[in-house]
């Protein structure tokens, strides 16, 4: 075996040292010669003679340099890199067919890679965090009555739950941790412009506990926690993007919210928290300060620290060494059940108990599965257009081997053995699947980058090391297939093929007509499955755009304020009242009001508990009685474009001092009054506290999002409310919002230079933004589906082409014997009209089955939409007359005479 090694290592060296190798043994053969030449002249020949004569007694040259290759090299890498040198020329001779399956490879491959790269950042990886397997998100379900949450039941929790399940549940670490506001995003600034970033509160075992590392400095801390420390660790992104990754960064200053946080290290890179679609830039120990309350949320009633009604915190967890999953959780459960009710009222009769869940500590935690249903979808219809595009590169494989079958015939007369050409087609498509690959991997990083656009993910989503195993193994599938599709048709012939004549040669033989028919065929039910995919989802995404919002969101800009230096009730509305004064005042400006919530940002307030003059709501126990609340200010409803059924619009005289009044909507008056005609009614709470005077009814109208169905709602006035130090504005203007933009920053500026926008954007935006899932299948849907279009249309272009050139001879003999140039192009038509009718009645059932799969994923239209069905059957239909149309018409052009000639 060691001999065997060294030989091998041997030959490998002499490969690599060839040219000095060849050189030496050429002067040696030449000084032989030489030497015999000379014997000969010495024997009476004239030094010309003796020189043939010499050659002639020397031997082959040819063969015994090859003789000496074999024994001194490893055979398989020369033929290798010669065979590698023939295909560059043979992809160099044929620059469309290379272009062409490069650009088709790279479509489809990189659409596969670009998919599967979300779909595996998104639904499979796990957190960067050490020993993820034993990390978990902490859900729960069976919400306690009395408590109220951030929207999402499922991933909050109290505080007091958080700290009992921490020192008592036998987890081996308890994690908690809060955004910073509802957007997750707090106003910062590093030097002197301030700016937002996003930012968690996090308990002190966040880095130890996930197992994160640092790269400068260190990671927060238990008494970091427990002195709520104004101590900060930022993330690599944000050390290089703020301090250019500055080791003296450590020690400065970070001001969040207009207090200095001391920086005291920099997360590892590739750490970007546990928040999903939105990377963190900072962590922050929990504190204790009313300005850093969970969410953002005013603290005028306390913090999250001190209202145990207040189910604000996420959490994960580590499981304990040598313990199961359902060993801890099991224990935790008990713990949890007990803690739940810390601080509220004791579980009612009949109330579910609250039961805890762990899940896996994937990137994203989500149970929501819509996305994941869209993903896997799209990557299903990826799949068919990769399918298509392999179709459409092994017929052009096939088609341009089959004009070099006379080649192969050749070689194999020669002596060349069939594993040669198998060697030689393989090298080939390893060739010209690399070239694909390096276009589909440049197209899935922009694509990727799309997607995760789209989707509103802002995480790094480009493709890792999984992906490039996952785009290698497509490719090398590719690369086996290419080279072993068209290996039967090139040796089909044998050497004897060599010996007849072109006309003879290029006679298609039925079996090959077959298989090129079955290809077409099956390319055609895919793309027949595609363009109903496509038309269903674009009808989908028609349904959504239309709904009717009930409001006028065009010419409105929103951006959030919050104005740090304001600490009391007085002072929110004095600041506030005055930016609307002075906003109101810039030319273009129409009308301006403020939301708490933007309207279709998702965000909403869920409350509950009322009753209508005292009495219970239209026959609903108080307690049940479940509504939506968002707080605003006046001019609102006119600013927003919604109309007010009865009563009036907030106005700026509904002051801190005056009665406080109420807006509803519609559905809110006849649910929990019984009419619209509700205008003069008083609400309060269950114990009859807090009146408010109903002075309007408005009609009803899209508040979290477009899909939303319509609810209870109600509106109330900041300036009769508690505390509120960050709101949004709803500003409608002349013309393009967006345009305003620049005016009113510089404004803000003036007002006050530490007060940064909030996610300024158009009020449209936002309501876009709430099916910007939906938006991005349907478009996606389409691509793919105009791709397959492209495919087919260039496959079948290309197959009828090569057809109609094999058949030169036999067209010429049948216009020779009397058939008419209409009927030829008929019969290259009816051909492939025949082909695409098949392909259709096979797709149809397919797609059929396949829109079941769509069908949680349509709105307003149906799986078996009549409608996108002739869509996909018209459009395949005409794509293929387009694409037989040329071939048709040059069968027709043909001249018998030269035809029949030149075979």
């Amino acid at each position: 075996m060691t001999d065997r090694i060294r030989i091998f290592l041997s030959r490998l060296k002499a490969l690599f040292a060839q040219s000095a190798d060849d050189t030496a043994f050429s002067e040696e053969v030449e000084a032989h010669i030489g030497m015999l030449a000379e014997q000969y002249e010495r024997q009476g020949m004239d030094t010309a003679e003796a020189k043939r004569a010499a050659r002639r007694q020397f031997g082959n040259l040819t063969l015994l340099t090859q003789q000496r290759k074999e024994a001194r090299t490893t055979m398989f890498f020369y033929n290798v890199a010669r065979d590698l040198r023939y295909g560059v020329r043979q992809l160099v001779k044929t620059p469309v067919f290379t272009v062409v399956c490069v650009l088709t490879l790279g479509l489809g491959v990189g659409a596969n890679t670009a998919v599967f790269s979300v779909m595996h950042a998104v639904l499979m990886k796990m957190l960067p965090v050490h020993d993820a397997s034993k990390v978990v998100y902490v859900h729960t379900t069976g919400f306690p009555t009395g408590a109220h949450n951030t929207g999402d039941e499922a991933t909050s929790f109290s505080y007091a739950a958080y700290r009992e399940l921490r020192e008592h549940s036998g987890l081996a670490e308890v994690i908690g941790f809060i955004p910073m506001s509802s957007s997750g995003k707090a106003p910062v600034r590093v030097g002197t412009v301030p700016e937002e970033a996003a930012g968690d509160m996090v308990s002190g075992n966040y880095f130890t506990g996930l197992g994160v590392g640092v790269e400068l400095g260190r990671g927060l801390i238990e008494k970091d926690e427990d002195d709520h420390a104004p101590n900060v660790v930022i993330s690599e992104k944000f050390w290089t993007t703020h301090y250019s990754r500055d080791p003296d960064a450590i020690g400065k200053a970070l001001f969040i919210k207009a207090h200095p946080f001391t920086i005291i290290g920099v997360a590892a890179k590739g750490f970007e928290g546990t928040e999903g679609s939105l990377p963190l830039d900072f962590w922050i120990p929990l504190q204790s300060d009313p300005e850093f309350n969970a969410w953002g949320n005013p603290a005028e009633d306390g913090t999250y620290l001190t209202i145990p009604q207040f189910w604000c915190m996420r959490l994960m967890a580590r499981i304990p060494a040598g313990v199961s999953r359902e060993q801890a959780l099991a224990k935790a459960q008990g713990i949890f059940q007990q803690a739940a009710y810390l601080g509220i009222a004791q579980k009612r009769a009949g109330e579910k108990i609250p039961q805890l869940s762990f899940l896996p500590a994937k990137q994203f935690d989500s149970q929501d599965d819509s996305f994941a249903r869209s993903l896997k979808t799209l990557m299903a219809m990826v799949g068919l257009v990769l399918l298509i595009a392999m179709c459409n590169v092994v017929m052009l494989l096939m088609a341009r081997n089959a004009n070099r079958q006379r080649e192969f015939s050749i070689r194999l007369a020669l002596g060349a053995g069939r594993r040669e050409i198998a060697r030689q087609l393989l090298t080939e498509s390893l060739l010209l699947v690399t070239l694909g690959g390096a276009a589909a991997w440049i197209f899935a990083l922009g694509a990727t980058k799309a997607l995760g656009a789209w989707a509103r993910i802002d995480s790094n989503l480009q493709p890792d090391t999984t992906v490039l195993w996952f785009t290698l193994s497509i490719l090398l599938l590719l690369a086996l297939v290419f080279g072993l599709a068209p290996l039967r048709a090139a040796m089909s012939s044998g050497p004897d093929m060599a010996l007849r004549s072109s006309a003879a040669a290029s006679q298609t033989t039925s079996q090959k007509v077959r298989t090129g028919n079955i290809v077409i065929v099956t390319q055609v039910a895919m793309c027949v499955v595609l363009l109903v995919g496509a038309a269903l989802l674009l009808g989908t995404l028609r349904n959504l755009m239309n709904i009717p919002l009930g409001q006028k969101p065009a010419g409105v800009l929103v951006f959030g304020v919050h104005p740090q230096h304001v600490k009391s009730k007085e002072e929110s509305i004095a600041f506030f009242v005055g930016l609307q004064q002075r906003l109101r005042s810039i030319p273009g400006v129409e009308s301006v009001s403020f939301a708490s919530n933007r309207p279709g940002s998702g965000w909403s307030n869920n409350n509950g508990g009322l009753l209508v003059d005292g009495h219970k709501p239209n026959g609903v126990e108080p307690e049940q009685a479940q509504y939506r609340e968002n707080i605003v200010g006046s001019d609102y409803f006119r600013t927003m474009g919604v109309p007010i059924v009865q009563g009036r619009d907030f106005s700026d005289g509904d002051s801190a001092s005056a009665t406080t009044v109420i807006i509803v909507n519609e559905t809110f008056a006849k649910k929990y009054l019984g009419t619209t005609n509700v205008v003069g009614h008083v609400l309060t709470n269950t114990r009859g506290l807090r009146p408010k005077l109903i002075v309007g009814v408005v009609k009803d109208h899209k508040y979290t999002g477009i899909t939303e169905e319509t609810r209870p709602m109600r509106w109330v006035l900041f300036t009769q409310g508690g505390l509120e130090n960050e709101l949004n504005v709803e500003m409608r203007v002349k013309g393009n919002p967006m345009e305003m933009l620049p005016t009113v920053r510089k404004f803000m500026q003036q007002i006050d230079p530490d007060i940064p926008l909030l996610d300024p954007m158009a009020q449209s935006e936002v309501f876009e933004q709430s099916i910007s899932q939906q938006i991005m299948f349907a478009r996606l849907a389409g691509c793919f589906g105009i791709l397959a279009i492209v495919l087919i249309a260039t496959g079948l272009y290309g197959t009828l082409s090569y057809r109609v050139n094999r058949r030169g001879a036999e067209i010429g003999v049948r216009m020779a014997l009397g058939a008419q140039r209409a009927q030829i192009v008929w019969m290259i038509l009816r051909g492939s009209l025949l082909l695409t009718a098949t392909g259709v009645a096979i797709g149809i059932p397919l797609a059929m089955a396949a829109s079941r799969g769509l069908k949680s994923s349509l709105y307003g239209v149906k799986p078996l939409d009549l409608t996108s069905y002739l869509f996909a059957i018209i459009g395949v239909a005409i794509v293929a007359l387009a694409a037989s149309g040329l071939p048709a018409r040059r069968a027709g052009s043909v001249d018998p005479s030269v035809a029949l000639r030149a075979e």
